[in-house]
C-alpha cells in the first residue's frame, strides 16, 4: 500500500534503514558486556569502549545503507539541496543516541539478564508504533503527540522531509528532537557510570 506518497520506495526505504539502525546497534550493544565477561575479570579498561565497539558495525552498516539509498535516489530524479546536510546531523545524533541507549541496556543486562526478551519485544511493538512502513498521516492526529514521544518517529519523519520532499524543518523541530535524543544519551551515560563500577562481579 503507497498511501498515495510520492517516492514512496525511497520513502519506505530510508525508514527502514533508520529503523533497523537503531534496532541492530542496540541489540548489539544489550549483549556487549556479558559477551566480553572474560576479559572484564581479567583485565582494567574503561568498560564505555566494549558497548562503544560492539556499535561500529551497526554504523558502517548503516553508512552503507544510506550510500545504496542515494544511488536508488539518484536513479528516482532527485536532487541534493544545501540544507540536506541537516541529515548529517540527524545521523549523527541518532548514532550518540543509540550509543546511549546501548550503554543503559548492556548494564542492565549484566545484572538482569533477562533484559534482551524484553528489548526484543519492545522492539517488535517499537516498529509498529513508529511510522516505517506507514505515513503519521494514517493515525488520528489526537494521538501524535504520543508518538512524538519516540524519538526515532522525529528522526524519520524529518529526514523523509528533508530528502523525499526537499523540505526543511523548522529550527524549533531540529532542536526539539536533537536535544531530547541528547538528554537521553547523556542521562544513559550517567547511569552507565554508576552501575558499572562493579560490572566485574555482576557478569
Amino acid at each position: 500500500m503507497r498511501w498515495n506518497i510520492q517516492h514512496y520506495q525511497l520513502y519506505l526505504l530510508l525508514g527502514i534503514i533508520l529503523w533497523n539502525f537503531f534496532a541492530e546497534g542496540t541489540m548489539a550493544g544489550l549483549s556487549s558486556l556479558v559477551a566480553k565477561a572474560d576479559i572484564i575479570k581479567k583485565i582494567y579498561f574503561p568498560r564505555i569502549l566494549i558497548v562503544l565497539a560492539s556499535t561500529v558495525s551497526a554504523l558502517l552498516t548503516l553508512l552503507l545503507n544510506i550510500v545504496i539509498f542515494f544511488v536508488f535516489y539518484f536513479l528516482n530524479g532527485l536532487g541534493l539541496h544545501w540544507w540536506m546536510l541537516l541529515f548529517l546531523l540527524y545521523l549523527a545524533v541518532l548514532y550518540l543516541f543509540v550509543v546511549g541507549i546501548s550503554l543503559l541496556l548492556s548494564v542492565l543486562q549484566a545484572r538482569y539478564r533477562d533484559i534482551v526478551q524484553i528489548w526484543e519485544v519492545t522492539l517488535q511493538a517499537g516498529f509498529f508504533m513508529t511510522p516505517v512502513i506507514y505515513p503519521l498521516q494514517v493515525i488520528p492526529e489526537q494521538y501524535w503527540w504520543y508518538l512524538s514521544l519516540n524519538p526515532l518517529t522525529s528522526i524519520i519523519q524529518y529526514s523523509r522531509l528533508l530528502l523525499i520532499h526537499s523540505q526543511l524543518p523548522t529550527l524549533l523541530a531540529t532542536v526539539y528532537v536533537t536535544t531530547g535524543m541528547l538528554m537521553i544519551g547523556f542521562i544513559s551515560l550517567l547511569a552507565f557510570n554508576k552501575l558499572s563500577k562493579d560490572i566485574a562481579e555482576k557478569i
